[in-house]
């Protein structure tokens, strides 16, 4: 998906919005927009990037007791 920002918008927080609280999410749009981390933390106005979808969760189970 692509993403054209808006005035104040910070790329953190589109990512938050976007995905929600998942981990590693900043790194793969960042991966995935090379150039973006040198605009700053807030995003020019009209910058278009792009959300890739993110690799599924993988189950973490713990076991206390067998």
């Amino acid at each position: 998906m692509k993403y054209r920002t808006k005035p104040g918008d910070m790329l953190d927080a589109v990512c938050h919005d976007y995905y929600g609280p998942r981990a590693g999410a900043l790194e793969l749009v960042l991966q995935a927009n090379p150039g973006l981390a040198q605009l700053g933390p807030v995003m020019p106005e009209n910058t278009v990037i792009e959300l890739p979808p993110l690799p599924k969760q993988q189950e973490h189970r713990v076991v206390l007791w067998e």
